[in-house]
């Protein structure tokens, strides 16, 4: 069973390398960070391809890159200024998708066991309930965002009632949930994104 962590207004992302508790970089701001670094490699491209500016010609009018040397170097130049153009932008794309990944519905930082409870939701669980975490609507079963958020008071008392609906299943209303959707960890999983999720 998993302590009762932080009340929700205290909860903390986990940090990542290059970000603090819970700041990303915003959509635009990527966009823009991308076109500049796209837009200097080719500004670097095209320069050394038309010979360079007027100051790299030598007194004799030669360039100074005219030996094979001289050329690797522009090469060699163009190559690290593409790679570094493109790796900045996939690294914080890399983290801004696991920061991404790793939030749910009102800012909740879910744990890896929590995530996978998300995806086991969506899988079987979303098109009977509804809950404002998966933007699942279901008519069938009750509304988990109320009958696990709000009328269970504790993150152990939410975990319980939905472990315990997994295991025995219900009888009620409109359909029937069948005992035993998910067993073992697989329960767990989502018992426990149920109750971190519910209600926010």
């Amino acid at each position: 069973m998993i302590a009762a962590g932080p009340p929700p207004g205290r909860r903390r992302a986990a940090a990542g390398p290059f970000c603090g508790p819970t700041r990303y970089l915003p959509a635009r701001m990527l966009i823009i960070f991308m076109i500049v670094w796209l837009a200097l490699g080719l500004g670097v491209f095209f320069v050394a391809m038309r010979g360079g500016p007027r100051g790299a010609r030598g007194a004799r009018g030669a360039l100074h890159t005219d030996s094979r040397g001289g050329h690797r170097l522009v090469t060699l130049g163009i190559v690290v200024v593409f790679a570094f153009g493109l790796a900045v932008p996939a690294i914080v794309l890399a983290f801004n998708g696991a920061h991404k990944a790793a939030v749910g519905a009102g800012g909740v930082h879910l744990n890896a066991e929590q995530q996978s409870g998300r995806d086991l939701f969506a899988r079987s669980c979303a098109v009977c309930h509804t809950l404002a975490a998966t933007k699942s609507v279901g008519r069938i079963g009750p509304n988990l965002d109320v009958r696990v958020g709000e009328d269970i008071a504790t993150p152990a008392g939410r975990k319980a009632l939905v472990l315990s609906a997994i295991a025995e299943g219900r009888a009620r209303g409109l359909g029937q949930m069948p005992a035993l959707l998910y067993q073992g960890k697989e329960a767990q999983e989502v018992a426990s994104f149920v109750a971190a999720v519910a209600g926010h």
